[in-house]
């Protein structure tokens, strides 16, 4: 296993169109990285530089102690892992495992020995005399894998392996690569446009835009204090809510002034930080969690807004409720017992506590004492 280093690592096509700007990164030996972001946003062109399959415009790629810029693919002792899964039809499980082993010349036992270990850690034991077509996608995916696994390489690459799969086998396959991350300690770099497969998998995630880093954090940092306002409405499902809003002062203290005349304080540990912002815009995120029935009994004491039912959506559970203030759309996360009629004006309980808020020049988040 091995540490990977990435420094001012750029890629620009012909014609100027720059797919990765200034990427800087340090994974540790046997980290789970996730990049994550929109289509088109570098991730996969990155990972692609990484195996050797994209040649790097500028900056430095290390694996271990070794720059790999001008390495070939095959000796960089890296195993990658498909959105495709690439396997080859004509050939057995148990061939398609084998076949870059043979191709290295490994001894027969050392490689039936490997096959034989992935193929349990992997429950493929009883499928390795049969050829892909008999397999269904979420077993492809796992012979895939397996043959990653019999490299036994410095580092683990995943490029979107879940995206073909339907919701209830991804759900199964996040939870198996991540128990195979825990089995054989890997350094793992994953790549995928999911968040919620970057929560559920990362020890780290990178969060990329326009070739651009936005912020590299732990999953629950990142949901907690997103560095702006692209990483907050990113992470999280449904997406933190934005509302147009100008900090006032108001008695001695700061107030939000939010849509639909509603006017909220300023918690006490975020004071300091929006004093600057008096009598100026800001963006008001809120989380659809922190927006509740007002007769919720942990917002008992919370401020109150009042808003519009436009859509109901339940999902077990809890339900999803959009509702409209001051021509402002957004959502609240609910307990599925509360119940709401379309059409109704309902008085709300913000938990301001959790508010996160961002310039509106420069959308970056406006640091608080708090830390949520």
């Amino acid at each position: 296993m091995a540490n990977v280093t990435l420094k001012n690592v750029d890629k620009t096509y012909p014609g100027g169109v720059k797919a990765v700007a200034d990427f800087n990164l340090e994974i540790p030996n046997g980290e789970f990285v996730v990049l994550v972001g929109p289509s088109g946003c570098g991730k996969s062109t990155l990972l692609r530089m990484v195996a050797g399959l994209e040649e790097i415009t500028a900056g430095t790629i290390r694996i271990g102690e070794r720059v790999v810029n001008d390495v070939p693919p095959k000796d960089r002792d890296i195993a990658m892992v498909f959105q495709n899964y690439a396997l080859y039809p004509h050939m057995t499980v148990r061939e398609n495992m084998a076949f870059g082993l043979k191709l290295r010349k490994f001894p027969k036992q050392e490689i039936e020995s490997r096959v034989r270990e992935a193929a349990d850690i992997l429950g493929l034991g009883d499928l390795l005399d049969r050829r892909p077509k008999a397999l269904s996608g979420g077993q492809r995916q796992r012979v895939a894998v397996g043959r990653a696994i019999v490299r036994k390489p410095e580092v683990f690459l995943f490029d979107e392996p879940l995206s073909n799969l339907d919701a209830k086998m991804r759900t199964q396959m996040r939870v198996e690569i991540s128990r195979l991350h825990q089995q054989i300690g890997a350094t793992m770099i994953y790549v995928t446009h999911d968040q919620i497969e970057a929560m559920t998998m990362g020890e780290r995630i990178v969060v990329m835009k326009d070739g651009v880093v936005q912020q590299v954090d732990s999953p629950v940092r990142m949901y907690d204090r997103p560095a702006n306002r692209f990483v907050a409405g990113f992470i999280g499902t449904p997406q933190m809510n934005f509302f147009n809003a100008r900090i006032r002062a108001e008695g001695g203290s700061l107030v939000v002034e939010g849509p639909g005349d509603s006017r909220l304080p300023v918690p006490e540990t975020q004071r300091a930080a929006l004093a600057t912002y008096r009598d100026k815009p800001v963006i008001l995120g809120l989380r659809p969690e922190d927006i509740g029935s007002a007769a919720a009994e942990q917002l008992a004491n919370a401020p109150r807004i009042r808003a519009k039912v436009e859509i109901i959506e339940p999902m077990g559970a809890e339900s999803y409720v959009h509702f409209n203030i001051g021509g402002t759309p957004f959502i609240s996360r609910v307990d599925a017992h509360v119940t709401f009629q379309i059409g109704q004006v309902a008085e709300l309980a913000v938990f301001i506590g959790k508010a996160h808020f961002f310039d509106p020049q420069t959308e970056c988040r406006i640091e608080t004492v708090s830390a949520h």
